[in-house]
């Protein structure tokens, strides 16, 4: 179940459920400059794949409207909502799943538990933003050139936007069990044994 709590202020504290005995927080070491190299990752991906086409398919020519880069740009911060939606997507079907806006900036969360392989999914599924409208902008003829600006540029944003959801994946990958559930407490994420 979706709930769309609206705007809330910056102190809002989420209701978490009670975390077992034997949970354990996956330390975070996500400094900003991990942040911005993961952000820095997403950017080379796009501007690579600008040069691939521009220079394999239009002899170098520039197949972007600059102008039109704006609306990109703002189709690329509509996608924020659907960012945070599609984490929410792995979790139980029967928890309630929260979306709410602080500091002007959509956010997503669930207190349930569920396994580390379905928590990196979550994390990771917003990639889908940046990767179909690159995909997209691949197989677009050079010669439409307002859809490729658009495409670049909302694809371009849906590889950075996810830079702390990265960070968050390679953490649980590595310092999570493997067979261990992950599941979201005051001060982080959490991990801990299901079995009896």
């Amino acid at each position: 179940m979706f709930e769309f709590i609206g705007f809330v202020k910056e102190d809002y504290k989420h209701e978490h459920e009670s975390l077992p005995c034997n949970a354990r927080i996956i330390p975070e070491e996500a400094s900003n400059l991990k942040r911005i190299t993961a952000g820095l990752m997403g950017i080379a991906i796009g501007y690579g794949l600008l040069l691939l086409k521009q220079y394999k398919y239009n002899n170098g020519d520039s197949i972007l409207n600059k102008p039109f880069i704006l609306a990109g740009i703002i189709l690329g911060v509509l996608l924020l909502l659907p960012h945070e939606i599609l984490h929410l997507i792995p979790y139980p079907k029967n928890s309630t799943k929260k979306i709410l806006i602080r500091n002007w900036a959509p956010s997503a969360y669930c207190s349930a538990a569920v396994s580390k392989r379905r928590f990196i999914i979550s994390s990771l599924l917003p990639i889908l933003l940046g990767i179909v409208p690159l995909l997209l902008f691949m197989i677009t003829s050079s010669v439409h050139s307002v859809i490729n600006t658009i495409l670049w540029t909302a694809g371009t944003i849906g590889l950075v936007t996810p830079a702390n959801d990265y960070i968050d994946a390679f953490n649980c990958f590595i310092k999570a069990p493997s067979k261990s559930m992950i599941q979201s407490g005051n001060d982080g994420f959490y991990y801990f044994s299901n079995e009896k």
